[in-house]
């Protein structure tokens, strides 16, 4: 199993048709919440119907799910592909005049029959005859959303980030990440983006299915014209462990100078999990980085100033003429012809060989 959201979660301690092959262990995942987050359910009774608030429901609704997701995480670094006997507490921690929420979710971690994803899959299959009134509303309410982020009269309030979030709205990427590049006019000013934008806008692309993530967050680095957006990526791959090597080597491939420069600094990154194939693909990539990336530049020799003796030199493709490891001054680029912003290959492939080694002490190459 290569992703943990493909973990099997039940609440029985068993399950029909399934064949429990090791039990792993207990496993846990917690989640605290400030009450300032039910404020709107204690301030303001505005969007109660029949006695229910559906705000309320749909903030329990998402923590209920990711303390889920993070369960599944927990199970997915000890090799279990199942979790059973799922139990998830609500609870209120107080003190000096302070309460917080505890969002608790327990389980067993268990290894089952790898056959329970093609029977998973074949039962799901069928088309459904039925639709409730509340994905009609959740859809119109989605169309609205696109076609106001298409006219760029899209306010993105609290109510619209939690929509977006829960309902997977990736095609309001791009509205999001030209808001992004107007909350930083200037290159390096990051002042605009407030921690909460920033925590929400991370949430949202969290949420993401795996391939629509990777697609967006991979494809605007090579594709998005501003450095400064670009630089904000980086940073989302970095903080979501989002490295992904395949993809890397995919954008490697391009025939684009440019564009495969951006790829180096995504290594960076992490994952949440390496494994042995790991090791072959930051392998592959050394060489490659080797091969797409040699000196543009060439190295020479100059005579110092009142010496006899030669110090090293490299001569630009504009023609200047520079001291070895120091940067053009007309092109601002390296010898590789990288910029002082973007990761040269000698750092990507220190990089590579350090994961290399910290990987190897864990799983033998």
């Amino acid at each position: 199993m290569a992703n943990p959201k493909e973990i099997l979660v039940t609440t029985t301690s068993s399950c029909d048709g399934l064949t429990v092959k090791q039990y792993l262990k207990p496993i846990s995942a917690h989640i605290v919440a400030g009450t300032n987050l039910f404020s709107d359910f204690l301030a303001s009774f505005a969007d109660v119907f029949g006695g229910r608030s559906q705000t309320y429901q749909k903030q329990l609704s998402s923590l209920y799910n990711e303390s889920i997701e993070r369960l599944k995480i927990a199970a997915f670094e000890i090799g279990a592909n199942c979790i059973i006997g799922l139990h998830v507490d609500l609870d209120e921690i107080s003190g000096k005049g302070k309460s917080m929420f505890m969002i608790t979710a327990l389980g067993t971690a268990v290894i089952i029959d790898d056959n329970f994803n093609k029977e998973t899959s074949d039962n799901t299959s069928e088309k459904l005859e039925v639709i409730g009134v509340d994905k009609i509303r959740a859809l119109r309410e989605k169309r609205e959303i696109i076609n106001n982020a298409g006219e760029n009269a899209l306010e993105l309030d609290d109510e619209t980030w939690d929509f977006i979030t829960r309902n997977h709205v990736y095609e309001v990427f791009d509205f999001i990440l030209d808001k992004l590049k107007s909350l930083m006019p200037n290159p390096n000013d990051t002042s605009g983006i407030s921690e909460e934008f920033y925590e929400k806008l991370l949430s949202y692309i969290d949420a993401l299915p795996e391939n629509e993530k990777n697609r967006l967050l991979y494809g605007n680095v090579v594709n998005n014209q501003s450095e400064q957006v670009r630089a904000k990526l980086y940073e989302i791959i970095a903080d979501l462990q989002l490295l992904n090597l395949d993809q890397i080597i995919e954008i490697l491939d391009n025939d684009e100078f440019e564009k495969q420069k951006k790829a180096l600094n995504i290594l960076n990154s992490d994952k949440p999990f390496y494994d042995k194939r790991d090791l072959e693909k930051f392998s592959n990539l050394r060489k490659i980085i080797q091969k797409k990336f040699p000196e543009r530049g060439k190295r020479s020799t100059k005579k110092q100033f009142l010496s006899s003796k030669e110090k090293e030199v490299w001569i630009c493709e504009c023609g200047n003429t520079i001291e070895l490891d120091k940067y053009c001054g007309s092109c601002k680029r390296d010898i590789y012809g990288f910029t002082a912003l973007e990761m040269a290959p000698p750092r990507a492939i220190e990089i590579i060989d350090e994961k290399i080694d910290l990987i190897s002490e864990f799983i033998p190459r």
